[in-house]
Order: C-alpha cells, then sequence, then structure tokens
C-alpha cells in the first residue's frame, strides 16, 4: 500500500510541543497550540488509563512533571485539572483535545508509550483517530506496539523507536523491525551507526527521523545523517539550539 510520506520532510518537529516547561509544559494543550502557531510538526506521547481513556504524558509516572506520585495510567480522567503540570495551570491533556487543538494545521508523531495493554491501546488510539483530517504517523520502543499497528492498521504511517539502550537497541535490530516500518526514529547517539545508514542507502522508501536535538552539535549531526529532526529549544535549558526554522529547505 502506497503512502506520502512526503510531508515528514518538510517541517521541523517540536518535542512534546514547543515547550519550556515555564510558560509552555511539554505535552500540554499549550505547548501544541505554540507548535501550531509557529508552524512546527509535532511529537507527542499518549497512554490509555485503566479508564479507557486516552491521555498526553510522556513519563510513567507524573512525579517530575507535577510532583505527584501517580502512574499516568491510574489518572482520574473526570478530574484531569487537579494534575498541573510544572506548577503552571496547564494540566495533562485528553488525546482528543490535542486533536481539537491541531486541528489538521500540522503534522503529528504520535508515539504509544509501551504497554501490556497493546491491543486495546492501538484500537483506541485509531477509533479517535477515525475520521481526523491531519496528517500523522504512529511510532513506539514497544515491539508489540509496532506489530498490531503494522497487521491491523496497514493503512497507516508507522515508524519503529530506536533507543540508545542497548537491550531495546538489540532487540528492535534482532527482529528486523524496519522492514514493518515506513520510518525509522534514531536516538541521535547512534543515527551514524553503520547498520543505520545501510539502511537508509537500501531502503530509500522510507524515511529517518533522529531525536531529540537540543544542541548546535547535534544538529549538524542530524542535518547530515537523516531526513529531519525532532528538537528542544534554548529557552528550556541555556546552551540549546535556537528555535529552528520550521520548513526544512
Amino acid at each position: 500500500m502506497e503512502k506520502d510520506l512526503s510531508w515528514m520532510k518538510e517541517h521541523r518537529v517540536a518535542h512534546r510541543g514547543l515547550h519550556d516547561n515555564k510558560v509552555y509544559p511539554e505535552n500540554s494543550l499549550k505547548a501544541y497550540q505554540n507548535a501550531v502557531d509557529h508552524g512546527y510538526d509535532i511529537e507527542m506521547d499518549v497512554w490509555l488509563t485503566d479508564s479507557n481513556v486516552l491521555i498526553m504524558h510522556h513519563d510513567r509516572n507524573l512525579k517530575r512533571t507535577a510532583n505527584l506520585d501517580i502512574k499516568a495510567t491510574k489518572l482520574d480522567t473526570n478530574n484531569l485539572t487537579q494534575y498541573k503540570l510544572f506548577g503552571t495551570d496547564e494540566s495533562v491533556p485528553l488525546f482528543d483535545d490535542m486533536l481539537k487543538v491541531v486541528n489538521g494545521k500540522v503534522g503529528l508523531i504520535i508515539e504509544i508509550k509501551p504497554t501490556i495493554r497493546v491491543k486495546d491501546t492501538c484500537e483506541m488510539v485509531m477509533k479517535h483517530l477515525a475520521g481526523y483530517k491531519g496528517k500523522y504517523c504512529i511510532e513506539s520502543f514497544d515491539l508489540n506496539v509496532v506489530n498490531y499497528m503494522h497487521k491491523h492498521f496497514p493503512y497507516v504511517i508507522l515508524g519503529q523507536l530506536y533507543d540508545h539502550v542497548w537491550w531495546q537497541k538489540w532487540m528492535a535490530k534482532g527482529f528486523k523491525q524496519y522492514k514493518k516500518v515506513n520510518f525509522l526514529a534514531i536516538c541521535i547517539k547512534n543515527t551514524h551507526e553503520t547498520y543505520y545508514q545501510k539502511i537508509r542507502k537500501n531502503c530509500k522508501d522510507k524515511v529517518f527521523v533522529t531525536w531529540t536535538i537540543r544542541t548546535p552539535e547535534d544538529q549538524a549531526k542530524a542535518i547530515a545523517t537523516c531526513d529531519n529532526y525532532i528538537f528542544e529549544t534554548n529557552i528550556k535549558k541555556e546552551g540549546n539550539i535556537e528555535p529552528p526554522d520550521p520548513v526544512i529547505k
């Protein structure tokens, strides 16, 4: 099935929205809107809670983001406003609210977080994306998620995340996950490796994205080794890159 991946090479991608964790908390509606306003595609993270509701959050728990010792999957989705992010007025958002904010204006790289509820999570994500008119793709570190999406939703643009952690990288390589996906999302620490560059040379139909670009050195490496990159700006931490031109030239 032919898929149009061209949009994945057209705009830089804001990591968890265009955020600074001061005014614009990561994976918040405000950070998503900020990315839209500046013309960036967005990378974001989704969990399925125990109450079968999709929420946006990166970590497995809220200790770092909200100073609360609670798992993301255990949140009370009837009262998400109680989970304030980084001391701001922004709270953990619903997946549907994210879709309403973006509304097809920019592309989405949606990461399904590793889960034992693979079928339920994948099915719920695709249920909520049914009828969505914007450009999106799905990625995951979780091989089971990628395999499920590959088998049951072959029309979706699909990516395998490759970490620098040896065991995850070893498993993804061992099972030749690159054959099942349309794009590879590779940690910037590893993009130079022969394994990935050989795939890039031999598989012209695949898009290569790298994460997470924060420094000028990594930015130069990303441009040299991949088709696109996911970034954070200098607003979050001194020494990080300036916001790049959203349009890839």
